[in-house]
Formats: C-alpha cells, structure tokens, sequence
C-alpha cells in the first residue's frame, strides 16, 4: 500500500514544478506569500509557535486552492475553449476559493498583530 502511494508522488512533485514554472498566478502566489511570511515573522517577532504555524498555514491553504483553481481553469479552457456562461461562473467560484484563502490569512495577521 505505501509502495502504491509513494509511486505518486512524482507525479504531484511534477505538477508543482509545472505550476511554478508556468503559472503565473501561482508564482505569484508563492513569491508573495514567501514575502508576507518574511515581512510578518519579522515585524511580530517573537512569534510564538502557533502564530508560525497559523500564517504558514494561511499560506499554504492560498497555494492550495491556486493549484485548484489553475487546475480547473486549464481543464475547462480544453474541455470548452469558447466562451459559456456556466464555465465562467465555475472559474468565477475556484477564484473565490483563492480570494477567501487570502482574507484567511488577512485575519491571521490581523489577530497577530492585535
């Protein structure tokens, strides 16, 4: 069982890479986010564990639905290349995904420093 996991991994090591590469949004998200983290840990210091914790977190969790929401959009621009109301309102959401990630970490700065 662990052999059967361990043989994807490459697989989500490679779509990282592909994202980092060629996601602009992603990028994007990772330098950003690698410069909030940077700027916060520096002007709250010491933070305690838990506040690490939570802005890494808060980080992650952007980096996630980013992949998510670049994943779906690559997926319906092949499956429907032309422009359809309903693809739209399903980009629209997986983007709010990722704007209600970023207001996650938003809070998670603001009750740091408060």
């Amino acid at each position: 069982m662990i052999k059967r996991y361990a043989k994807r991994f490459p697989h989500a090591l490679r779509g990282i890479v592909h994202a980092t590469r060629t996601d602009f949004s992603f990028r994007t998200q990772v330098y950003l986010g690698l410069a909030v983290l940077a700027t916060a840990v520096y002007l709250f210091r010491p933070l305690t564990e838990t506040e690490l914790l939570f802005l890494v977190l808060a980080w992650f969790l952007i980096l996630i639905t980013e992949l998510q929401n670049s994943a779906l959009e690559a997926a319906l621009d092949r499956m429907h290349p032309e422009l359809h109301q309903e693809i739209g309102h399903s980009k629209d959401l997986a983007a709010g995904s990722v704007l209600i990630a970023g207001l996650f970490l938003i809070i998670v700065i603001t009750t740091i420093w408060w």
